[in-house]
């Protein structure tokens, strides 16, 4: 398959509109500093209204936008879980604008 500089422009162009499309329907931020400034409460509302991930009717996580498969069993979950908790420890605190 031969892709020409055309193709891999309307590609992009296809992309940045599908994650555009994604961000307004859910009410993600465009950028960190606009994630900081966002209250806890609308971020968790957009957390539940399956923004990042939902299970899907095989019982499988599923990543929203990509619908890559994240996990098949609690067992991943639990792994993911932990995986969360240790990059948790790397973010700092006092950059959690939205507390309090």
């Amino acid at each position: 398959m031969n892709i020409t500089n055309q193709d891999e422009m309307t590609y992009s162009k296809v992309n940045i509109k599908k994650i555009a499309d994604h961000k307004n329907l859910f009410g993600i931020p465009d950028g960190g500093s606009d994630l900081q400034m966002m209250p806890l409460s609308e971020y968790r509302n957009m957390v539940k209204r399956e923004a990042f991930f939902f299970v899907d009717h095989h019982g499988f996580l599923i990543h929203q936008f990509s619908g890559e498969v994240l996990a098949t069993s609690k067992e991943h979950i639990d792994i993911l879980i932990e995986q969360l908790k240790r990059e948790r420890r790397l973010l700092d605190d006092a950059l959690d604008l939205a507390k309090g």
